[in-house]
């Protein structure tokens, strides 16, 4: 199936709708690249406060690099319905635990400006992202095609990997502030928020 995306003027107006492999293949100056919207979850097992980390398989984008739940928002869709469509296409986390992921905030990236050249790439993305908690993460299983592993790490190592840059989120100097600002309530969503009740018990 063809997955259709809308894309935006730096100034967040719709300005079309067209295929994922269309976009990647626009030829038109990297200031005129038009934005498009992703969505992320940090999908967190609950019982040893670790967050599931996904390792890229080699037929996508950014092979082998570490990565959160993540997908494009296809057109038509909410960022929240995404994270709810690939977390059972990635993860095959059921429908009914996905949609209580927690919005964490929204950190637009635009790939072509980035200071390393390394990271530079034909892409402008607003990626919104979420958090879920699960009680038992058991209930996770990779798809085996574009997640090729499956491990854990805690809140410091998860953002040190970040701020490393072996991600497939460009961590530099002009996007720390947004970055900053979605760990800290990150850590406040896993350690620091009353009545946090994990979903599989808020859902019996």
């Amino acid at each position: 199936m063809v997955e259709m995306i809308d894309i935006f003027t730096e100034q967040k107006e719709k300005i079309g709708t067209i295929s994922k492999r269309e976009y990647y293949s626009l030829t038109c100056s990297d200031k005129d690249i038009p934005w498009i919207k992703c969505a992320s979850c940090f999908v967190i097992d609950g019982k040893n406060k670790k967050i599931l980390l996904e390792k890229r398989g080699e037929q996508f984008l950014d092979p082998g690099k570490i990565d959160v739940l993540s997908g494009h928002v296809q057109s038509g869709e909410l960022p929240i319905q995404c994270v709810v469509r690939e977390g059972g296409e990635e993860l095959k986390i059921p429908e009914y635990y996905m949609a209580n992921a927690y919005y964490l905030g929204t950190i637009r990236i635009d790939y072509t400006d980035l200071e390393d050249k390394k990271l530079r790439k034909r892409l402008k993305a607003e990626v919104s992202i979420f958090a879920l908690m699960l009680q038992d993460d058991s209930i996770v299983e990779i798809d085996g095609r574009e997640v090729k592993k499956l491990g854990a790490a805690t809140f410091d190592e998860t953002k040190g990997f970040f701020e490393m840059n072996v991600t497939r989120f460009p961590y530099t100097i002009k996007l720390k502030s947004q970055y900053d600002e979605i760990f800290q309530n990150l850590k406040e969503f896993m350690f620091y928020r009353k009545n946090n009740r994990m979903v599989a018990e808020r859902i019996k």
